[in-house]
């Protein structure tokens, strides 16, 4: 009797043999065979691999990406929310949320990985990498993060304002040898901003935010400066803006001119990983270059070339880390 082998695909093997070179490239950080250390506790590159092997052997969506030889999107989008699986279990036991079974069950009903990713290029990349990616993890763990993640966005989503100055400079060289300034000298942000050449506008100087979005959105420690593309932050609309928070108030109430129902549900896990931005910056984290590096302003991995169009987020010298 003559026993049947199984064959991968042609295109699917040639993928795995792809992957295993690209994890295999570049130095990693300190203990072997890390993609990632974070507080002390690493996430391996055998782990962040075989995730990218599922989602080949699994998604046909993923098949033109691999075509491509774009499944370092993949792999970056896989240590991203690795690295957003850690950072939330830790925030949710300093913010007292938890994730009751009933939610993450309720959040299961509802089917949310269920529909068929385009395989016509109809999605953009980094929308069609994220769904990958959550399709190739634990079922559970994926949805007790979403589950826990929407609880933060909701714990200040309407509660929190903050105060800040801005200035929109036409582009990021300029935006960031303004932002270096400003932490240099941040009592005289003011006259900078003012004087900043090529700016679009007046700067806007003390502003309230209100409890909007904008103001979960900005989470970072009081005297950050944040320089971010056009179309993020407060209402961008071209260049990049310089962001420096002053002030970040929480009230303890939901303010009354809030409507709650003007955020979807299923934004608010995306609203909740700004709200870990402060966390993600007080981690001692040790990335793979690999892989890319870390990046504050948008809370992900991003590719080294793309670090400085991606945005950033500065602080004072004496808020900075050793």
């Amino acid at each position: 009797m003559r026993t049947a082998t199984l064959r991968m695909p042609a295109l699917v093997a040639a993928v795995i043999s792809l992957v295993a070179t690209l994890t295999a490239c570049g130095s990693g950080p300190g203990q072997v065979n890390s993609a990632v250390i974070i507080d002390g506790r690493s996430v391996s590159v055998d782990q962040v691999q075989e995730m990218v092997e599922d989602v080949v052997r699994e998604q046909p969506a993923a098949q033109s990406l691999a075509r491509e030889r774009k499944l370092d999107l993949v792999a970056r989008e896989a240590v991203t929310q690795l690295v957003i699986h850690q950072l939330i279990g830790k925030v949710a036991k300093e913010e007292n949320i938890s994730a009751d079974p009933e939610d993450v069950a309720a959040f299961l009903a509802q089917n949310p990985l269920d529909d068929e990713l385009p395989t016509d290029g109809s999605v953009p990349p980094e929308a069609l990498v994220q769904q990958l990616v959550f399709r190739a993890r634990d079922a559970n763990e994926y949805a007790t993060d979403q589950v826990l993640l929407a609880q933060l966005a909701s714990k200040y989503l309407g509660r929190t304002s903050i105060t800040y100055n801005l200035a929109t400079l036409p582009d990021g060289a300029a935006a960031r040898d303004l932002a270096a300034k400003i932490v240099a000298a941040p009592d005289q942000a003011g006259q900078l901003m003012t004087e900043a050449g090529g700016a679009t506008a007046e700067p806007r100087l003390e502003q309230e935010s209100g409890p909007t979005v904008d103001a979960v959105y900005l989470t970072a420690p009081v005297g950050s400066v944040f320089v971010l593309p056009a179309g993020q932050g407060d209402q961008g609309s071209g260049g990049f803006q310089v962001v420096q928070l002053l002030d970040r108030q929480v009230s303890g109430q939901l303010d009354p001119g809030f409507d709650p129902s003007s955020i979807q549900p299923q934004q608010l896990p995306s609203l909740g990983v700004f709200a870990l931005r402060e966390a993600a910056m007080d981690a001692d984290m040790d990335l793979s270059p690999r892989y890319g590096v870390w990046n504050d302003a948008m809370v992900k991995v991003v590719p080294k070339l793309e670090a400085d169009a991606s945005g950033s987020v500065l602080l004072p010298r004496d808020l900075s880390k050793p």
